[in-house]
């Protein structure tokens, strides 16, 4: 009988692992490992949302923990965790007003209430209660999907209050800004769209400036390789072609690829020469056989795990590297040798889950500029490549579009950048070029709106302590074990940091993405401020601004002399008249 058992619990597991990635009769076309295991090769073209069976949650509820923490893999992954004490704060990255990515956040949410009795969502933004449960009783059901989806795909609303708005979960959207510093960020956001449009257009004569000089001094190799670089950019030429040629292009020069410099960059290689080379069929062949001979010996205990991480790989919950992660701690070293495609098939997916695409980037931008500075022979071109990376920074400070990397670049040579200074040595390096290049370069706007752009991201940097501070507040407040952090990545190195300076536990979740566009830029600004009230009183004197209306009671109800919605059951309720709202129009829309 047991031994019934055990062959009808390898047919399962069998059955379950029998996934498209390894039919190689039904894949005409080879498809790379990112294709084959949910990911992509560039982070900002993931598949547009699709209408899928969620992932299934547990049928009970169980106490989160890091070890049993799942993201289902259709909707977004773990980038990383750090284990210490309690709470556990999961720290969602957000892509502001992208609609594809608030759809997966939605879903995340969704799973760890369903899986773990999530009850707290903390966001940037705000920093009172920020639910909107109480617009459930506006509109029925249908109403509220039909105007949440329209408020998600303007902007108008996030992911969170998207499944607040959908949903009869019993969750609080609470805000965990300190108003003063927040209202602070926002004048300084202000300050720096009054100066855009001339700083804009200086900044713009300062790229054409040194295009035109790169045209001139550049050698070919280097001038072929940019070209290469915003082919990529536009989608033409496919990261992974372009990694191994820069990998190739640095051995040619004599530039060392070290594991020190590049680990990620290396890993991304090595993950893409073994999936070239690996037969997915002898992959399947392989892992049958030791299967086999795994389940004979097994104790039920163990047995039992490995059918539970195979459901959990059918179902979306975990990657294919944490499963063959876990099937590898039963292969013996002597047993390598017997299963030498699947051992190898392992290490590819380590490597491929291993790999961390925005350090990556880093890494290949770094790698791109120590091969086109092994091709300079002249200090004027070494000059020029440094005032082209500078000048690059400053157009992205400008846009207030920095990544936690380029701004620790600008921080680090703030008192370099000096808008005069650049004019000055672009004009010298055209006078020498024969014929001589003239430019017409205005660096007064640059030098005007450069403290605006810095105070951005300086009072950004406070806030990050702030918000740590207040979500802990809440945690205790809210007395739960765990809770979601929703905030930008561009926060994420310093929630980190803290967070492991507070010996909190954590871990960093990124959804899916949809490709990120300007306008999705654009409309993430326009929405900041149409819908800005001033969270601190000092602000709103200063603006004329009166107090925010209560909302919680439909105009309906306050027609009709019927009492105010009531408020969710669960944590300690915030009083209606000291909430935080979101713009009347979400409400009018719903109760229409």
């Amino acid at each position: 009988m047991r031994e019934k058992l055990r062959h009808i619990t390898l047919a399962v597991i069998l059955l379950l692992l029998a996934i498209p990635t390894f039919a190689a009769e039904e894949q005409p076309k080879k498809k790379t490992f990112w294709e084959q295991h949910g990911k992509i090769e560039d982070p900002s073209k993931a598949p547009a949302v699709v209408e899928e069976a969620a992932a299934k949650a547990p049928i009970q509820q169980v106490p989160l923990t890091l070890e049993n923490l799942r993201i289902p893999v259709q909707h977004g992954s773990i980038k990383e965790t750090y284990a210490s004490r309690e709470p556990i704060i999961l720290h969602i990255q957000d892509a502001h007003a992208n609609y594809e990515a608030q759809k997966h956040l939605s879903a995340i949410l969704e799973y760890l209430i369903q899986a773990h009795g999530l009850s707290l969502v903390l966001v940037e933004g705000g920093s009172r209660n920020d639910s909107l449960s109480y617009m459930r009783t506006y509109a029925p059901m249908e109403k509220r999907k039909q105007v949440a989806e329209e408020f998600l795909k303007s902007g108008k609303i996030s992911g969170e209050n998207y499944l607040d708005l959908t949903s009869d979960y019993n969750f609080t959207v609470f805000g965990i800004e300190k108003p003063e510093l927040y209202d602070q960020n926002m004048e300084s956001f202000f300050n720096v769209e009054k100066v855009q449009p001339q700083a804009l257009s200086a900044i713009q004569g300062f790229q054409q400036a040194v295009a035109g000089l790169k045209e001139m001094l550049y050698s070919e190799p280097v001038k072929a390789l940019e070209m290469r670089e915003l082919e990529v950019e536009a989608g033409r030429v496919p990261l992974a072609k372009h990694y191994q040629a820069l990998a190739d292009e640095a051995k040619k020069v004599k530039v060392t690829l070290s594991d020190s410099e590049s680990p990620n960059l290396l890993k991304f290689l090595n993950a893409s020469q073994l999936e070239a080379d690996l037969n997915f069929k002898t992959v399947e062949t392989e892992r049958t056989r030791f299967l086999e001979t795994l389940t004979r010996n097994l104790p039920k205990p163990e047995m039992d795990q490995l059918l539970k991480q195979s459901l959990e790989l059918k179902e979306g919950l975990v990657t294919p590297a944490t499963f063959y992660g876990h099937l590898k701690s039963y292969v013996r070293p002597e047993q390598a040798s017997e299963y030498p495609t699947l051992t190898r098939y392992i290490q590819y997916l380590e490597l491929f889950e291993g790999i961390d695409h925005a350090t990556l980037f880093t890494e290949v931008e770094n790698l791109s500029d120590r091969i086109k500075d092994s091709y300079f022979g002249n200090k004027d071109q070494k000059a020029l490549a440094l005032l082209a990376k500078d000048i690059g920074v400053l157009g992205d400070l400008l846009e207030l579009k920095l990544t936690p990397e380029s701004y620790n670049y600008y921080s680090a040579h703030k008192k370099e950048f000096k808008p005069d200074r650049w004019a000055d040595s672009l004009r010298e390096l055209g006078a020498k070029q024969k014929p001589p290049l003239s430019f017409t370069l205005t660096p007064g706007p640059l030098n005007g709106a450069m403290p605006a752009m810095s105070s951005f991201y300086e009072v950004a940097r406070e806030r990050d302590t702030a918000m740590v501070e207040n979500a802990l507040k809440q945690i205790e407040e809210f007395k739960v074990p765990f809770a979601v952090l929703i905030a930008g990545g561009f926060h994420t190195p310093a929630f980190e940091r803290i967070f492991k300076e507070k010996k909190i536990s954590y871990a960093v979740v990124a959804p899916k993405v949809g490709k990120v566009t300007a306008a999705d830029t654009e409309k993430y600004h326009r929405v900041l401020k149409e819908t800005y009230v001033p969270m601190s009183e000092p602000y709103r004197r200063k603006l004329g601004v009166p107090g925010t209306p209560d909302l919680r009671t439909s105009k309906k109800e306050e027609s009709a002399g019927a009492p105010a919605a009531q408020e969710k059951k669960g944590p300690p309720a915030v009083p209606a008249a000291d909430t935080e709202v979101r713009p009347v129009a979400v409400a009018e829309a719903v109760e229409e």
